[in-house]
C-alpha cells in the first residue's frame, strides 16, 4: 500500500499578489486607526481635553494631554471622558459619521475665557493678553500659558476688551475670535481679518495685571586651591497693551576670587514703545544705568528716544531694529592727575532684537545696543546677550545667557593702567517666569 501523500496545491500569481494587497491594506488601516485613536475628557465646567487616559483609580484619573502633558484630575471634577477605540475595517458604509465639534456650554455665561486650540482642546480661564503674534492665557487646569497665535482657532472673551488692528484705533467690546476673523460686539459691530490684529489686552483691567516677567538667579562657590563665589541675576518685566509697550530690566554680575574682587556690574534698562502699525513703532523713552567699578566707570546713565521696524513679526519668530539720538553721562571712578573725573556726550544708539522658538519648550534670544559717543566718553561701546532658555515647567526655566560688553576708549586710571576693551561673561541660572 502506497503512503498517503498531502500536496500543496500551488496559488496562482494573482492570486497571491490580491493576498498580500489585502493584507497590508489590513495592517495599514489598523496603524492609521491606532494613531488617530485619541481620548477626550470633558470637566464640569466644560474643558475639553484631547490625549490619553494613562490610569483610572476611584478617586483621580491620570491623563496626557497633548498640550498639558500629564495631569492628575479628580473625578469630581470630570464630567464625562470619550474613550476612541481602534475600529475594525469594516465597509465605508458602515462607518459611523464623526460628531461635530460642539461648544462648551459656558461659553458667554460662566465669566470666564475661552480658548480653542487647533487640536480640538478647549480651555477656561482668564486672557492676560494677546500680542506679537503670541497668546498669555491663565487655565483654570493648566496655569499660565504662553501659545502661538496660529495654534489657537477660536477665542472667545468674558467682558469687553481693547483690541487694535491694522490702520485703525482701539475698540472696545467683547470678542470672538476664529480662523479667519476677529468679531467685535461693542458699541458697534465690526468684523476685521484675524491677520490686521495687532494686540488684545482685558479692558478695565487693574495696571499689574498686564505684567509678565522673569527672574534668574545663578551662584556658584569654589573652595580648595581656589576659592571664589559669584553670583548673577536677570530679572525682566514687561508690560504690554495693543497700542504700547513698557519694559524694564536689572542684570547684575558679582564674583571674589581669593578674596579679591573679580567683576562688580550692574545694569538697569527701561524702554518705552508705541506701536504705529506692524511693522513701525516709536521709542519714545530709553534709559540706561550701568555701574562697573573694574571697567574705571563709576556711573553712566544713558537716555535717548528713536523709531523701529519689525522685519518678523510671527509667532515664531521676531526681529526688529531701532535707532535714534541719545545723550550719555558718565563718571569714572579714577583718572590721571588734570583729567575731568567726568565725560558728557551726544551719542547715536542703535539697538536690535531677535528671538525664534527652536521647539515648545525652547528659544533663543539675541539682543545688541551699540552706542557712538566721542573720544573722551569711550568713542565706541556695546552691550550684546545671547540667550538660550529651557522650559522644565510652566513656570520653572533654565537660562543659559553668554554676554559681551565692550568699550573702544576706557578712560586710564590715575595709576596709569588702562582697563580692558572687552568683558565677556557665561551665566547660567534657574528661574522662575510669570
Amino acid at each position: 500500500m502506497k503512503p498517503t501523500r498531502f500536496r500543496h496545491g500551488k496559488q496562482s500569481p494573482m492570486r497571491s499578489l490580491t493576498a498580500y494587497i489585502a493584507s497590508f491594506a489590513l495592517g495599514m488601516t489598523l496603524c492609521l486607526a491606532n494613531a488617530a485613536s485619541a481620548d477626550v475628557l470633558i470637566s464640569v465646567h466644560g474643558e475639553r481635553f484631547v490625549g490619553d487616559v494613562v490610569e483610572e483609580t476611584p478617586d483621580t484619573v491620570i491623563f496626557k494631554s497633548e498640550l498639558g502633558g500629564r495631569l492628575t484630575i479628580p473625578r469630581s471634577q470630570i464630567r464625562e471622558i470619550q474613550k476612541t477605540a481602534v475600529p475594525l475595517p469594516s465597509p465605508p458604509a458602515t462607518q459611523p459619521a464623526a460628531a461635530p465639534n460642539e461648544h462648551p456650554p459656558g461659553i458667554g455665561y460662566d465669566g470666564f475665557d475661552w480658548l480653542q486650540l487647533t487640536s480640538d482642546e478647549w480651555l477656561k480661564g482668564h486672557l492676560y493678553y494677546v500680542q506679537e503674534r503670541r497668546v498669555s492665557f491663565e487655565s483654570d487646569k493648566l496655569d499660565d500659558l504662553d501659545l502661538k497665535l496660529k495654534d489657537v482657532r477660536q477665542l472667545y472673551t468674558a467682558g469687553p476688551v481693547q483690541s487694535r488692528f491694522e490702520g485703525s484705533e482701539k475698540v472696545m467690546g467683547k470678542v470672538w475670535m476664529d480662523k479667519d476673523f476677529v468679531h467685535i460686539d461693542g458699541a458697534e459691530q465690526m468684523t476685521l481679518r484675524r491677520d490686521q490684529l495687532l494686540g488684545i489686552a482685558p479692558g478695565g483691567e487693574e495696571w499689574l495685571d498686564l505684567l509678565s516677567g522673569k527672574f534668574v538667579l545663578g551662584y556658584t562657590l569654589q573652595s580648595g586651591n581656589t576659592d571664589a563665589q559669584s553670583l548673577n541675576i536677570n530679572a525682566e518685566l514687561d508690560r504690554r497693551t495693543p497700542s504700547q509697550n513698557l519694559e524694564l530690566s536689572y542684570l547684575a554680575d558679582y564674583s571674589q576670587v581669593n578674596n579679591t574682587i573679580d567683576a562688580n556690574d550692574q545694569r538697569i534698562a527701561a524702554l518705552y514703545d508705541i506701536r504705529l502699525n506692524q511693522k513701525w513703532f516709536v521709542r519714545v523713552a530709553q534709559a540706561e544705568y550701568y555701574r562697573d567699578r573694574i571697567a574705571n566707570i563709576d556711573d553712566r546713565v544713558t537716555g535717548g528716544v528713536g523709531i523701529g521696524y519689525n522685519f518678523y513679526n510671527r509667532d515664531d519668530l521676531n526681529w526688529y531694529v531701532s535707532a535714534g539720538p541719545a545723550y550719555q553721562y558718565t563718571q569714572f571712578v579714577t583718572v590721571e592727575e588734570g583729567d575731568a573725573s567726568y565725560a558728557k556726550s551726544l551719542a547715536a544708539r542703535l539697538a536690535s532684537g531677535f528671538k525664534a522658538d527652536l521647539t515648545s519648550r525652547t528659544n533663543i534670544k539675541l539682543s545688541y545696543e551699540g552706542i557712538l559717543t566721542d573720544e573722551r566718553a569711550g568713542l565706541y561701546s556695546h552691550h550684546a546677550v545671547s540667550t538660550f532658555e529651557f522650559k522644565i515647567t510652566h513656570v520653572v526655566i533654565l537660562d543659559l545667557s553668554l554676554i559681551w560688553d565692550f568699550l573702544d576708549h576706557p578712560q586710564v586710571r590715575s595709576n596709569g593702567n588702562v582697563p580692558d576693551n572687552s568683558d565677556l561673561k557665561l551665566n547660567v541660572g534657574i528661574g522662575l517666569q510669570f
